[in-house]
């Protein structure tokens, strides 16, 4: 991702055009000698440098909130602030390219007739450089620009290092360095390689490195070993799931209802769907596709059906007394606020009740939205009442299903079932020692199998036929090997019934029946 920035210069100048009176000129230089600590940008940027000084000081009185905007002057905007006050037509809030001729700047300064800004009783203050910004930027224009996360994004020009250029790697260190110039730090030196592994270990897996990994590291001495640690840990079926527990943490991934019971939701496969997500590196679009409307893609995939899954993740409820509609709102509303969240990284539940004072959404917007996923299929109330009668949900238990379900088969519930599997064996076992081990039975029956597969290792017995009745009276013949020939026409639908048994007890667990060729059948099996 590539983050639009304002590049930070390394001085300034005292070459600023003001044509001002002498006494204003020399208030104005006492402001420079006084943000001389700091280094002032070049280019004053509205978002990077303004709009941080204006929310924490200005916008409380005079910004979007008309109940708090007693004056009735916003400076929120570049058609308002540059307009006249409402309290004064002859005054003006800010002229582009005139910081004495602002009346917002003369009032920053204490310049001004009317009372000083931000009010001396006000909770926060700006400092001589906070001002020093106000002019410069007022000087340069009084530039507006739309708020960063809703214009479209930039690519950034490195900027220049004047100091440690032979320190970067990647583009990234260049405007890391820049910054740490600009505000007179030097890096600090590089960390040995110990530490360099358990940071990254627990950034791209979220556990520290084991002793051999740590081993193995220090061994490395080529140039790439740090890039190969980092190669083989996004390999590290560990990445997906520590990137995975941020994504979850957006959209509310929770494995219980969150009402009353609390009961068990049976989600586990998206989870397991993100996760996968992440190692498999797919890309964004895909991601949200599947996740919004993996449903409605042509013939979608169990992976696609799973990643829908998000749209389920609200609290949901079976409690008696609840009101299907109410709850149903309830739902629609937690849906918009967690994929305003997750996917529009904006808060959307201030618009529940109202307008958004600070961000660009109405209340319509908020019902607009919810409005999209109006056809899922759910139920207000996850049981069959009375008072509200859900025919698809009698019968079920109060712990599960929250309907519609899907079964998915996937590696984890694989091995889980494997472990169950296992666990469940040796339970038997165990339980078969303590009580049959020293049984007469048991030692009869082992005697036997024992003689058993002296005489057929391989552990199938052949059978001695007793018997063999043919429905339509096909000619049939016991060789001396013990199989059975059948010879004659016969029909399509002609059943042949083999009768054996056995001298002494055996325990059967499969039978097997060849089909032999033979010469008097022409050599094939079939006649």
């Amino acid at each position: 991702m590539i983050y639009k920035v304002t590049t930070l210069c390394l001085a300034f100048a005292l070459s600023a055009c003001w044509i001002v009176t002498r006494s204003q000129a020399d208030e104005a230089k006492t402001l420079v000698s006084q943000s001389a600590e700091k280094v002032l940008p070049d280019t004053v940027s509205f978002n990077a440098h303004i709009r941080p000084l204006m929310s924490n000081t200005c916008f409380t009185c005079h910004g979007p909130d008309e109940e708090e905007n007693e004056s009735e002057f916003r400076i929120d905007s570049f058609a308002s602030a540059t307009g006249n006050l409402p309290s004064d037509d002859a005054v003006v809030g800010i002229v582009p390219g005139d910081a004495m001729a602002s009346e917002v700047y003369r009032r920053i300064i204490g310049k001004s007739d009317g009372e000083p800004m931000p009010p001396e009783k006000f909770r926060h203050h700006l400092t001589d450089y906070d001002k020093e910004l106000f002019r410069r930027w007022i000087e340069q224009g009084a530039k507006y620009e739309q708020h960063w996360s809703y214009a479209p994004i930039q690519r950034a020009e490195p900027p220049r290092l004047r100091k440690h250029a032979d320190k970067v790697v990647n583009e990234v260190d260049s405007f890391v360095l820049a910054k740490l110039e600009a505000k007179g730090i030097d890096p600090t030196p590089q960390a040995e390689k110990s530490t360099l592994l358990r940071r990254l270990r627990l950034d791209l897996t979220g556990l520290p490195p084991t002793v051999e990994e740590l081993e193995s590291f220090l061994a490395d001495t080529s140039d790439d070993a740090y890039q190969k640690q980092v190669n083989r840990l996004l390999k590290s079926p560990r990445y997906g799931e520590r990137m995975a527990s941020s994504w979850l943490d957006a959209v509310r991934f929770a494995d219980t209802v969150g009402f009353h019971g609390d009961q068990n939701l049976r989600n586990a496969p998206y989870r397991t769907y993100v996760i996968e997500s992440f190692n498999k590196n797919k890309p964004f679009d895909v991601f949200t596709r599947e996740q919004i409307a993996g449903d409605l893609l042509p013939n979608p995939t169990t992976e696609q059906l799973t990643a829908t899954g998000a749209l389920r993740l609200n609290m949901v409820t079976r409690e008696g007394g609840a009101q299907p509609g109410e709850y149903l709102a309830k739902y629609k509303a937690d849906r918009v606020r967690t994929l305003g969240t997750a996917w529009l990284g904006s808060t959307l539940a201030c618009c529940e009740c109202h307008n958004h004072k600070y961000d660009p959404f109405s209340i319509k917007d908020f019902y607009s939205f919810g409005a999209f996923f109006d056809d899922l299929r759910q139920w207000g109330v996850y049981s069959s009442y009375g008072y509200t009668p859900n025919p698809d949900l009698a019968g079920f238990n109060n712990n599960f299903p929250f309907p519609p379900e899907m079964r998915v088969e996937s590696e984890a519930s694989r091995a889980e079932i494997r472990f169950l599997q296992s666990e469940r064996d040796y339970k038997l076992l165990d339980e078969l020692s303590d009580r049959t081990l020293e049984s007469e039975p048991y030692t009869t029956w082992a005697d036997s199998l024992q003689v058993v597969l002296e005489s057929h290792p391989s552990g199938w017995v052949p059978a001695t036929v007793d018997e063999v009745k043919a429905s339509h009276k096909t000619q049939h013949t016991v060789l001396d090997d013990g199989s059975v020939l059948l010879k004659g026409d016969g029909d399509s639908d002609e059943t042949i019934r083999v009768a054996s048994s056995f001298q002494a007890p055996i325990t059967i667990s499969s039978i097997r029946l060849e089909a032999l060729p033979d010469d008097a059948n022409g050599g094939f099996v079939g006649r």
